[in-house]
């Protein structure tokens, strides 16, 4: 794509508008001056976007084309941030929202002309690193993560979207954020890991870790992408590793909790987590933890964001603030 030299006075849709990362967005496209069209789920409250001057419309991505190609017209950009991120969810609704969904937007774009996309994807679609040699984009797609249909589903929709762009002409940026953290999430989304650790008050942490990213610094390198973005190229947004006893210790220290005491040993979790599996299967009732969730949270899952602050301007906000404002948005909302 020819470079732009503004994107002010133009008009975005915004899919998943009102999840945690589409709040931050659709408050980002306005400070730039950006019309915002918000697709929002057919009965969704959406308390996020209250008072902000957008166009709201309901759609839903496996409605069929017609809603969505309705959505785009009109629209210079999109951002595709809607995905079904449940790990409990079950695998083929997984795939026809995550999979299928973008296909629906990918075809309602080629078909609207739409500027350039900018597709929202998962840094699970690339191996990680260690905190010294965190992963990047020239990683494959983790060996951990097959038959997980999250991050299948992720992996061959990021796939798909290149195949329009090599086949269809279309021009899209990928986005790949880690975990993201901060206000605006109501439903609760990531936040629901921090809300488990302060209702629990859990005196131990998995031995793993993650990469935590404040979700407005993800929104802004975004709308960045938009601009300064390399047609088909994909951009690993994180913030900062840390493992689960250091985060958790945040957590702890800005929601006036007692920090987990200790790291508790990998087979320890894994039994737990076999127990929880084996629960499941008699009662056909899922248990809070199982094996492949265990196995996860004794994983070390860091990424690099150099890329994305060399060639995006990505930004970096201080983790413990991403931390406070995630509690006080969880309060606010009444989960803690």
């Amino acid at each position: 794509m020819q470079q732009t030299n503004h994107t002010a006075g133009s008009k975005a849709l915004v899919t998943g508008a009102d999840g945690l990362l589409g709040s931050h967005l659709v408050r980002e496209l306005i400070e730039r001056g950006v019309g915002v069209r918000a697709l929002i789920q057919p009965g969704s409250r959406s308390p996020t976007l209250d008072g902000l001057p957008i166009d709201r419309i309901e759609g839903d991505l496996l409605s069929g084309d017609e809603g969505l190609k309705n959505a785009v017209r009109g629209c210079r950009f999109a951002f595709h941030c809607a995905a079904l991120t449940d790990m409990w969810a079950g695998p083929e609704i997984t795939w026809k929202v995550n999979l299928e969904g973008t296909r629906s937007v990918l075809d309602a774009c080629v078909t609207e002309s739409v500027e350039r996309l900018v597709w929202v994807g998962s840094a699970s679609c690339f191996q990680f690193g260690t905190i010294d040699r965190p992963g990047d984009e020239s990683g494959p797609f983790p060996a951990a993560y097959r038959g997980v249909p999250y991050m299948e589903s992720k992996q061959r929709a990021m796939e798909l979207v290149r195949e329009y762009i090599a086949d269809k002409s279309l021009d899209a940026v990928i986005a790949v954020p880690t975990f993201l953290i901060g206000g605006h999430d109501f439903r609760p989304s990531s936040g629901e890991l921090i809300r488990q650790f302060i209702k629990r008050g859990l005196k131990f942490a998995s031995p793993g870790g993650r990469n935590f990213v404040y979700a407005a610094d993800v929104a802004r390198a975004m709308v960045s992408a938009l601009e300064k973005g390399e047609k088909g190229k994909a951009y690993i947004l994180a913030g900062e590793n840390l493992t689960y006893l250091d985060f958790f210790a945040r957590v702890a220290r800005f929601a006036g909790v007692e920090p987990p005491r200790r790291v508790l040993p990998r087979t320890l979790v894994l039994a737990a987590g076999a127990a929880g599996s084996l629960f499941g299967t008699i009662t056909g009732r899922p248990a809070a933890l199982n094996l492949r969730m265990a196995r996860f949270s004794c994983m070390g899952t860091y990424y690099s964001p150099a890329r994305a602050k060399r060639e995006l301007g990505m930004t970096h906000t201080p983790i413990d603030s991403c931390i406070e404002e995630s509690i006080r948005s969880l309060r606010g909302y009444g989960y803690i």
